[in-house]
């Protein structure tokens, strides 16, 4: 008999019993209350997509992980996602599978509700095993010395903490940063609602600020109040800072950081974000980010929800109004998209005839070219297995002829995106 029972969480009794687990695998991080909170607050979550295996004989929790339900955006076009989040085995029942099956129970749930992409924060080779792939940057170290900062306190600045009655405000700022990016996730009411209220209550809380100058400028800044590393994290920023402001609030968080006993500022914005360029060009030092781990659950359905901005990129370039098949051939099969005068028409099996736009593309890397978080070029210089097919097999004529690459350029560029946190 299977010694564990797979399970969907009844919150009212399964939100306690969360907690207790979850602190005892992550101790001394309270990650337990965390996952209480969001079970009971945040926007969209439900029992359903709490997964859980019990042991069977004592009825404990053995492991369990959950689907946070986000709302991205690609440019305009909506993006639903799930992430797979605070994933973790008791010691005694590690080794068993059960992240395996746990997440075999998530996906059919992805399935279900068509989700768009499933993504994961988690440890870095692990995740791989289960299908997902680094396709989007996270957690930047632009890291500023304290030495670098002016600590002077401005006489035209007010800085105030941000509350219920800025949430409109800081909707507009989600737009704004939106624009600066190809793939966000814009904050809706709820989720700000969330943040500045319940998701204070946990250690992941962070300081929500609003920064009014003499001059009538707004902005606003978030400083975690935990993360990775020794120094003080401001994990957002507005867009829109303006060098002054900026050079102002990096001052303030340099006396934060005093008071707090941190050694530098930590930027964790994209690198480049208008505050990370101020910090940069301050003296500050920058490693390349992380990344999140991605999971496209159905490849074609992906590209037709994004055919307004493939149609949109083809029409700025070389190949506006195209007719013809461009094939995605990721080696055990392939896509045909299928374009009309500029318009992507459908999108079906492709096969083994010649086609004259015929890209190759290993599966493991078209997460990371399709969400623009590399151009094909950029792959290719690790990994052989992306390339336009003619370039290889080919005549010496159709090589030089060949437009593959030039289409996929247009098609795929690499882009900036960024995705601020929603709990």
């Amino acid at each position: 008999m299977d010694r564990y029972v797979l399970k969907r969480a009844e919150l009212q009794k399964d939100a306690p019993r969360l907690r207790v687990f979850f602190n005892a695998v992550f101790a001394p991080e309270d990650v337990g209350t965390l996952a209480e909170n969001l079970s009971r607050h945040f926007p969209g979550m439900e029992g359903r997509y709490w997964f859980i295996a019990e042991d069977r004989e004592s009825g404990d929790i053995a492991a369990a992980c959950a689907l946070l339900p986000w709302k991205w955006r690609m440019e305009d076009i909506p993006l639903k996602v799930a992430e797979m989040g605070i994933v973790g085995t008791g010691e005694e029942h590690r080794g068993q599978g059960l992240m395996r099956r746990l997440h075999g129970e998530l996906m059919k749930t992805v399935e279900e509700e068509h989700f768009d992409l499933v993504v994961i924060q988690g440890i870095p080779g692990f995740y791989d095993r289960l299908g997902f792939r680094y396709a989007l940057p996270l957690c930047s170290h632009v890291e500023l010395p304290l030495h670098a900062v002016s600590l002077e306190v401005s006489e035209t600045l007010r800085i105030r903490s941000a509350g219920i009655e800025d949430i409109p405000f800081l909707m507009e700022e989600d737009k704004i940063f939106a624009a600066a990016n190809s793939i966000s996730a814009p904050r809706d009411r709820e989720h700000w609602q969330y943040l500045l209220t319940q998701g204070q209550e946990t250690e992941y809380g962070s300081d929500f600020l609003i920064l009014q100058h003499a001059a009538k400028e707004t902005s606003y800044v978030r400083i975690s109040r935990h993360g990775f590393g020794r120094g003080l994290i401001i994990s957002e920023a507005s867009e829109g800072i303006s060098r002054k402001m900026g050079l102002e609030l990096l001052s303030h968080c340099g006396r934060l950081a005093v008071e707090r006993q941190k050694p530098y500022l930590r930027l964790d914005l994209h690198p480049e974000a208008p505050l990370s360029q101020i910090a940069l060009a301050s003296g500050a030092t920058a490693e390349e980010p992380y990344a999140w781990q991605v999971t496209i659950p159905d490849a074609r359905k992906l590209l037709l929800l994004m055919a307004p901005l493939l149609e949109k990129r083809l029409e700025r370039g070389m190949f506006r109004r195209y007719s013809g098949k461009v094939r995605l051939d990721f080696f055990h099969r392939s896509l045909d998209l299928i374009w009309r005068e500029g318009r992507l028409c459908d999108i079906s099996p492709g096969n083994d005839l010649p086609c004259q736009v015929h890209f190759c593309v290993h599966q493991e890397l078209f997460p990371a070219l399709c969400l623009g978080h590399r151009s094909w070029r950029e792959l290719r210089r690790n990994r052989p297995d992306i390339f336009p097919a003619l370039s290889h097999v080919g005549s010496r004529t159709e090589r030089v002829a060949d437009i593959t690459g030039m289409i996929i350029d247009e098609l795929f560029p690499a882009k900036r995106s960024w995705i601020y946190e929603q709990y």
